[in-house]
């Protein structure tokens, strides 16, 4: 069974989840002060939600896949026997 997000944390989405639900809140309790931005609000909430799913995309992104689990140098420099 694989480890969930290839052994990586969720600490890299806690803060972005907690600052679109804090403006998401704020957006809620602006909307209930005054109700006739209703329409202005919806438009709020969908650029909270995608810009959400778009940090959560590419934190996801970036832990799948072959990408991170190779070796990221070709070769070590310090190592290789330069003869000419």
């Amino acid at each position: 069974m694989k480890r969930f997000l290839h052994g990586r944390t969720l600490t890299p989405l806690i803060g972005p989840w907690i600052a679109c639900l804090t403006a998401a809140a704020l957006v809620y309790m602006f909307e209930r002060a005054m109700p006739a931005f209703h329409d202005i609000v919806k438009i709020v909430y969908f650029i909270i939600g995608v810009l959400l799913a778009i940090i959560t995309g590419r934190a996801l992104r970036s832990r799948m896949g072959k990408r991170r689990q190779g070796e990221r140098r070709h070769g070590d420099r310090r190592d290789r026997d330069d003869e000419d």
